[in-house]
């Protein structure tokens, strides 16, 4: 099961890796998946179909420098002291939070929590056979 899960990320990592201005990050990908996972119960095959589902609309919805300004509020907002009032009278900082936690919601009502997935072994046809009912 580990041993799928890291071949699925692996893959998912690979094609979402181009390095342009607007692309989330791959270490942002990979901590949005494990934490997305382990918010939904844990490294499954139905929890990384969801998590990536709903990573998929957030990025659709958000440009990364967004997303970063939206994360870097909600991190740090809690943050006790002058520091932490530093971000928390940020009104930048709160309105891409705010875009944020609007965009998160859509993801999570759009992208259903996948229950169980069943792998399909594709049907091989036999060549010989087709020929024969063809004749």
């Amino acid at each position: 099961m580990m041993k799928k899960l890291f071949i699925g990320i692996t893959v998912f990592l690979l094609s979402t890796s181009s390095v342009l201005a607007n692309e989330y990050s791959t270490d942002e990908t990979v901590h949005f998946a494990l934490s997305c996972m382990d918010k939904l119960g844990g490294q499954t095959d139905e929890n990384f179909y969801t998590c990536t589902c709903r990573y998929d609309a957030i990025r659709a919805a958000m440009t990364f420098s967004d997303y970063e300004e939206g994360i870097t509020f909600e991190r740090n907002k809690p943050m006790p002291g002058e520091k932490g009032g530093s971000f928390r009278d940020n009104q930048r900082g709160k309105r891409f939070y705010e875009e944020l936690i609007k965009v998160r919601e859509a993801a999570d009502a759009s992208c259903i929590v996948v229950k169980h997935v069943k792998l399909i072994k594709p049907t091989v046809v036999d060549d010989q056979r087709s020929k024969n009912t063809e004749e």
